[in-house]
Order: C-alpha cells, then sequence, then structure tokens
C-alpha cells in the first residue's frame, strides 16, 4: 500500500516568502501552523527573532525598502573599504555600478544615506 497525503482545500501559500523585509524585519523562516501561516522575522538591529502571523506581518513602503536596502549597500561597501585600508593596497574594487571610494564626508549624503560608488557612464562607440 503507498502512502498518500492530503491537503486541505483551505491550504494556501504563503504571502510572504524568506528573505522579504517587511517592517519588523527579515523573514528568515515559514511554518504552516493550525490557524495559517506563521513568520520567524529577524530584527536585524536587535538581532532577536520574533514568530508573526501572517495578520502580523506589516509591509515597508517603496521608499523604506529602497533606504534599508542602499543603507545595507552603504554597510557592505564600507566594509571593503576599511579591508582594503586594513591590507595597506589599492584593489581597485569595482562593481557594475562603478569603483568603491574611500568613504566621503557626510556632506556628501542623499537623505541620510552616504553614496560609496557612483554609477559609471556607459561609453557609447560609434
Amino acid at each position: 500500500m503507498q502512502a498518500t497525503t492530503k491537503i486541505s482545500s483551505s491550504f494556501t501559500d504563503p504571502l510572504y516568502t524568506i528573505g522579504d523585509r517587511v517592517k519588523q524585519g527579515r523573514i528568515i523562516g515559514i511554518n504552516h501552523v493550525m490557524r495559517g501561516w506563521q513568520y520567524t522575522v529577524l530584527n536585524e538591529e536587535s538581532k532577536r527573532t520574533v514568530k508573526l502571523a501572517e495578520s502580523e506581518i506589516k509591509l515597508l513602503s517603496q521608499q523604506e525598502r529602497e533606504a534599508r536596502i542602499l543603507a545595507e549597500i552603504d554597510s557592505h561597501m564600507t566594509q571593503l573599504v576599511l579591508l582594503q585600508k586594513e591590507l595597506n593596497t589599492d584593489l581597485e574594487i569595482r562593481t557594475p555600478f562603478g569603483e568603491i571610494q574611500p568613504p566621503r564626508k557626510a556632506s556628501n549624503s542623499i537623505n541620510g544615506t552616504s553614496r560609496l560608488s557612483k554609477p559609471r557612464k556607459k561609453k557609447v562607440s560609434a
């Protein structure tokens, strides 16, 4: 006899996926419980996790989402610059957006978020 599994017709797919950024943090786990989907969310500032029902998840606005992503990019780029300085060499670190430059003064920030790398203009060949 072959084992079979029945899935309830009320079973729905989760609304959010692992890695999604929400107001409470970043989703790092999803479980199906009796009352529906339960999400494990990591608050990246406090490094604590919390389990939330789907109805408790609050989405970020597009501007909030972009600001968080840009802040994370800045953090990683700053780490690259600091590691390069620690090696005491110019590694000419490049990204699809341009070269990584040493951190600039806060006056070079856009809405409180600094940009360490400026997009390169593509050369047009005739």
